[in-house]
């Protein structure tokens, strides 16, 4: 039996899966009726199978609104084609001068700058939106890798939610995740591990049934001393068939909301799966109810000519028929049941489809024959959001980025195109990327330096300000704000030199007004001779 470096068995390893999938059971039921309704066919249980097909979607509110939700997400949170931005933690800063602290912002700018361009690629953005799909329901999960070649060094993935059990340490955090793949072929897994160590019996089967499929584990843990640890293996046998340790975490593990104590998240989609069903079923009705209306339902005469079984319903058709009236009546009649009130129906799931667009983030302008809604409505809209969810949008952006970032800066550390990895501290080292989300996060702050800054200013006066305030600190502040990069601020020589233009310029211009006042005494001056000669 193989072991791997730290001691722990493939048996054991076995077992700790086993555990982690028997637990995530309980979310199984839950998030394939909420794919159900929201983005159905989905395959749900993490089998890779599809066990049961949807077909009875009579309201597009809740696909339409998720879809538009995932992309609120990754706008809030992950803009397409936006870098990210590397600052001075707040412990450093805290010792740090306010020149001191801008010359460090702009040396880790420019690590930032040189690791984003590797995450332009595409693939990062692809596996962003398809993360945040998932998010909808509740919990998403992206993996960087390792590229094949160093014109390819970083890749990322987007792991499918249904085919992930995550695991917890004593305190809640996230220590474990198994990615079980169930549609994965004999030669899929070889071609993706070629130096694997397989056994004799995997490789006969490797050629002669290259491509039937195999339950495949992919393991990510921490270990005690902070490292994280990947291995791979089969379901059943074999020993592990690669193993890698890393300093950073391998896999990111991003929740929308977390209920304190569970691992899996709950998305917006979970909130209004109630009004989804709901609506979802008034509108069966109300089809079921038109339908009603327009064919209507027929009564026949039993035991006479007419056999509903036989006949054709078309227009042009002849039915057989003892009686068409008379004081028995005809053989069919039309019963003309109650009329459904579809206005009321309308209403109630006018209302239902308002209520899921609001729980999805749906803030789109609709037309629904009333007033359209204000510029000023909506931006409101837009800032309640933010305020609303700015718990879920600050977890995604620690769970999401602060694990995506380092990772990928391991990746090229390790193809040594970044020539030093950094240590990601929170104390130390701050990170964030410019998205709306991040600009309403920081907000708050910059609106009460701003007013601060007012309040000073008509207190002593706009001239006596930098005895109360850092003018430096403040604006060092207020560009964090406002998501502005620190190489936009000037070096101490840039900082001179146009200190020195400013000077020659405005002693310029101070010569040319003394030459402007003085020009009528130069002038008497130059006539007053031609004055006493005459």
């Amino acid at each position: 039996m193989a072991d791997i470096v730290d001691g722990t068995p493939v048996a054991q390893q076995r077992a700790r899966s086993k555990q982690v999938w028997t637990n995530r059971s309980g979310w199984d039921s839950l998030y394939s009726e909420a794919y159900d309704y929201v983005l159905p066919n989905r395959r749900p249980g993490g089998t890779g199978k599809t066990k049961a097909p949807t077909q009875m979607i009579f309201d597009m509110t809740g696909p339409n609104s998720a879809m538009h939700c995932a992309g609120e997400i990754q706008r809030q949170i992950f803009p397409a084609s936006t870098p990210f931005n590397l600052e001075t933690g707040p412990l450093v800063a805290s010792h740090l001068s306010a020149a001191e602290k801008t010359e460090f912002d702009k040396k880790l700018q420019g690590v930032a700058s040189f690791v984003y361009p590797f995450m332009k690629t595409g693939d990062f953005d692809t596996s962003m939106h398809e993360c945040c799909t998932d998010l909808t329901v509740g919990t998403g999960v992206v993996l960087p890798l390792r590229g094949p070649s160093i014109n390819e060094p970083l890749r990322f993935v987007c792991v499918p939610q249904d085919e992930v059990a995550i695991g917890q340490d004593a305190w809640g955090r996230v220590n474990y995740a198994s990615w079980k793949r169930c549609n994965l072929g004999r030669e899929a897994v070889v071609e993706a591990w070629p130096k694997g160590v397989f056994t004799d019996e995997f490789k006969r089967l490797a050629k002669e049934k290259p491509y039937d499929e195999i339950v495949l584990f992919q393991d990510f843990y921490r270990l005690p001393d902070g490292r994280w640890r990947f291995c791979v293996y089969l379901e059943t046998d074999g020993g592990f068939i690669a193993q890698e340790t890393t300093r950073t975490q391998p896999i990111a593990v991003a929740r929308f909301y977390r209920w304190p104590g569970e691992a899996y998240g709950r998305g917006p989609v979970l909130f209004a799966l109630p009004t989804i069903k709901t609506v979802n079923k008034a509108q069966e009705l109300t089809l079921k109810a038109a339908a009603i209306q327009l064919l209507g339902i027929w009564g026949f005469r039993a035991g006479g000519t007419f056999n509903p079984d036989t006949v054709r319903l078309g227009p042009g058709e002849f039915w057989p028929m003892q009686s068409t009236g008379g004081l028995l009546g005809p053989d069919v009649q039309r019963l003309d049941t109650a009329s459904g009130r579809i206005d009321v129906a309308k209403m109630i799931i006018g209302d239902g489809q308002r209520q899921i667009r609001d729980a999805l983030l749906d803030t789109r302008i609709f037309d629904d024959g009333g007033t359209p809604a204000s510029a000023s409505e909506m931006a409101l809209t837009a800032q309640q959001n933010s305020r609303v969810h700015i718990g879920a949008y600050g977890r995604l952006n620690v769970e999401m980025l602060g694990t995506i970032v380092p990772r990928a800066m391991e990746i090229l550390n390790d193809w040594q195109l970044l020539p030093q990895l950094m240590s990601f501290n929170q104390l130390l080292v701050s990170m964030y990327i410019n998205s709306p989300m991040a600009a309403a996060l920081k907000a708050d702050q910059l609106a009460a330096s701003v007013n601060y800054y007012n309040l000073v200013a008509q207190t002593v006066g706009q001239d006596r300000v930098n005895e109360e305030i850092s003018i430096d600190r403040y604006l060092d502040r207020s560009r964090q704000g406002l998501l502005v990069p620190a190489d936009i601020v000037t070096t101490p020589d840039e900082k001179a030199a146009a200190q020195k233009e400013n000077a020659d310029r405005q002693t310029a211009a101070l010569a040319a007004q003394a030459a402007i006042k003085a020009a009528p005494q130069l002038i008497d001056a130059a006539t007053q001779p031609e004055a006493q000669a005459a």
